[in-house]
């Protein structure tokens, strides 16, 4: 990535607008004092309607007042929530100028059903210098275009001396249309920066330099983020900057303890401009102890180099890139890239790269500058590459070792399967290890390039290279790992919302040869860490596991989740799942967590036992929800294994996630359907299927007392294969949702 220069270019690019915006936080304070405006010592909630007057008190709907403007020329006092009609389009650039507390936060809100849109034009969408304690939800924020827009969406800045400001909240926000970030959360004077800092349930999208982003001067200035549940796309990068790359989706820097989860990325990055490095879905740089997790990162382009999915950069340490899916990225699927500060004792472990690299470097890609160090005690394990030939033309490749400057860094019980000719290894410097790795090619020899010789069997590649030993002994495997159906997960770009079932293609059949040959890690002082990709158990110590990121016997689990659903319900948490099948299963927990990290057990439901048909669960929290919460399942078997869904979040201030949902997806040819209609509890419905090109191929109504969670759908018999638009209408509402046809 090399992007120690982009520090440099934000802070160049932000001066005009950040000195404007400390002219107008003086100049609103001023107004605010000549006009005797009280400094309220009780928590007040105002609000603001298009219909209300700035003359009124704005502390109840009747009284609210009207616009931005008398917003920005107020005094909150911590505990204060500033409420605005919900739908409604409110015009010019939000500055808030007083701090709250982690107790008592001054929340920027909605009130009503829906969001209110902040229309910005040219300017921010909110701007605060200085100040914590702060909490955004439920808003839209709108520029005025990435070409006309001249700022960020959101934006926290500071610049106190080692300060170290709390308590920062974005939950459910939408933002488009600045030039510079949807959200950016910055600091610059020595070792300030922001701590407790959480960003859930947003949206930034079609901005110009990156979605979701944050740096520092300090190295680790920041502290505790967390990101989760987000999605970043079409954000173009900047043609007009050359001095660091732009275009990425999410990326953190200058952070200790950061967890990025159940996000994704698709479509960024197509103008970034910078000739030595180029952006990437989701990436880190300057951090420590830092997790990207449960992501997914898709399509994302650039206009020079990179343009991949996931990245550790220089200075990251201690950290893990861990259950990611990583596809049809034009730049590298899995990658760490050090150009300034030492990158050290990393892992990057059960991910999948399918068809990355279409146009630079490889699913798994490493490059060091050398300088700080290189790139040290990096354990790159139980990985799974798949990788077809470029449409391009560029000569894509499993595994890319684009430099030296690289030490105690070993790929262990990786797959790297290639078609058509793709090589499995491009090593250009050596002094990286293999052991325990199974490669396998069709269409073509199979082949490895070591410097500038080419190498044509496992046999081959051990005997000039060394690699794949263990002292004496040989490892790594030439054979079919018989996976279930690689390439067919995330080919298709209309497909914006994955599930597990996307992963399915590359578990293991019950005859591969994968199953319990992988390397015990532990002899190596690796710890596989708890689960795989797919939330199965990794081996005990002193166990062989398997090659690959599924550590399953090949045989169907005993519960296949097909869907796992959280939504607000009179202030608390309803779950609702379902199961194709069960065999064996005792009983689901419910788990439950404040901070996306630490779950506990907080309640139980008795699973079927045996079922070969959909069965459906539901679970209400009896607790009220006062903030993001975080819900998974862990599913025990009747011989007391268990294995992890996914996570699910709600927050108390967004409407029900998952309004509508058709579950499983993708699904098979002829497969039956179901819908989650219970958003349209009561009400009669009208339901569309269409296609991509608005052919409507299926239309049904659901009379108001069938409309439930498990609605069933049937597709005509002669559905082809692809993506597909379901529309379901109730009087003049209409919601969206996309699903797959395998």
């Amino acid at each position: 990535m090399q992007f120690n220069a982009r520090k440099r270019a934000i802070i160049t690019g932000y001066s005009w607008n950040i000195s404007m915006y400390k002219l107008l936080t003086f100049c609103c304070v001023t107004l605010a004092l000549v006009c005797g405006l009280d400094n309220f010592a009780y928590a007040t909630t105002y609000y603001i309607s298009t219909g209300g007057n700035d003359n009124n008190s704005g502390t109840d709907v009747a009284t609210a007042w009207q616009s931005i403007a008398k917003v920005n020329q107020s005094q909150f006092s911590p505990g204060d929530r500033i409420l605005f009609e919900a739908t409604q389009v409110f015009t010019g650039s939000l500055l808030l100028q007083n701090s709250g507390t982690a107790t008592q936060p001054i929340v920027v809100s909605s009130y009503g059903k829906g969001a209110a849109i902040i229309s910005s034009n040219d300017g921010y969408g909110f701007y605060a210098y200085n100040v914590d304690g702060i909490e955004l939800r439920r808003l839209n924020f709108v520029g005025a275009g990435r070409l006309a827009n001249s700022g960020s969406g959101v934006h926290f800045y500071t610049e106190v001396h080692d300060a170290h400001l709390q308590h920062l909240v974005l939950d459910s926000l939408d933002i488009s249309g600045y030039k510079i970030c949807g959200i950016d959360i910055s600091s610059w004077n020595g070792s300030s920066g922001y701590s407790d800092v959480r960003i859930t349930n947003c949206r930034a999208h079609d901005n110009g330099d990156t979605g979701i982003a944050s740096y520092s001067e300090g190295l680790q200035a920041h502290n505790n983020w967390y990101v989760g549940n987000c999605k970043s796309y079409n954000n173009s990068g900047r043609s007009d900057v050359t001095s660091s790359n732009t275009g990425s989706g999410i990326v953190l820097s200058g952070v200790h303890g950061a967890l990025i989860e159940q996000c994704e990325t698709y479509n960024n990055g197509w103008l970034s401009a910078h000739v030595y490095s180029g952006p990437a879905g989701i990436w880190a740089y300057y951090c420590d102890n830092l997790i990207i997790q449960e992501c997914e990162s898709h399509h994302n382009r650039s206009g020079t180099l990179d343009g991949g999915g996931f990245d550790l950069d220089g200075g990251c340490t201690n950290s893990i890139m861990q259950y990611n899916y990583s596809h049809d990225n034009e730049g590298p699927g899995l990658m760490l890239a050090q150009f300034d500060g030492a990158l050290q004792d990393v892992i990057i472990r059960y991910n999948i790269s399918e068809n990355d690299a279409r146009r630079y470097g490889g699913g798994i890609t490493l490059w060091s500058s050398g300088a700080g160090g290189g790139i040290k005690r990096a354990q790159i394990y139980n990985n799974t590459v798949y990788m077809t030939p470029s449409a391009s033309g560029y000569t894509s490749r499993a595994v890319y070792i684009m430099s030296p400057y690289i030490e105690n860094t070993v790929l262990r019980n990786n797959i790297l399967q290639t078609t058509g000719g793709v090589p499995f290894v491009i090593d250009l410097a050596g002094g990286v290890g293999f052991q325990g790795n199974c490669y396998w090619s069709t269409g073509a020899t199979p082949w490895w390039r070591f410097g500038s010789s080419d190498i044509h069997s496992l046999a081959d590649w051990r005997t000039y290279t060394g690699a794949e030993r263990i002292g004496s002994v040989n490892s790594g495997l030439e054979t079919d790992p018989q996976l279930v159906a690689p390439g067919a997960g995330g080919s298709n770009p209309a497909d914006l919302s994955r599930s597990m079932n996307a992963w399915k293609p590359y578990q293991l059949q019950p005859t591969s040869p994968m199953i319990g040959a992988g390397l015990d890690l532990n002899q190596f002082g690796i710890s596989p860490g708890p689960r795989d990709l797919y939330g199965l158990p990794t081996p005990a110590a002193g166990l062989r596991g398997n090659i690959g990121a599924y550590e399953g016997s090949g045989r169907p689990l005993p519960v296949e989740l097909i869907s796992f659903q959280a939504e607000v319900k009179s202030s608390q948490a309803s779950l609702r799942w379902a199961t194709a099948s069960e065999r064996s299963s005792a009983f689901f927990e419910i788990q439950r967590s404040l901070d996306g990290k630490t779950f506990s057990g907080v309640g139980q439901l008795a699973a079927a036992g045996i079922s070969s048909t959909v069965r459906f669960y539901q679970w209400d929290d009896s607790q009220r929800l006062t903030q993001a919460t975080y819900y998974r399942l862990r599913q025990i078997d009747l011989d007391g294994s268990s294995h992890y869904s996914k996570v699910a979040v709600v927050s108390p201030n967004s409407s029900a996630q998952h309004a509508i949902s058709v579950f499983p997806n993708p699904a098979a040819k002829g497969q039956l359907l179901y819908l989650d209609l219970a958003k349209f509890s009561g009400q009669s419905v009208q339901i569309r299927v269409a296609d991509l090109m608005g052919q409507t191929i299926h239309h049904q109504r659901v009379a108001a007392d069938n409309t439930a969670a498990n609605v069933p759908l049937q597709l005509p018999a002669q559905t082809s294969p692809g993506t597909y638009v379901l529309s379901v209408t109730s009087g003049k509402q209409t919601l969206h949702t996309k699903f797959i046809i395998n």
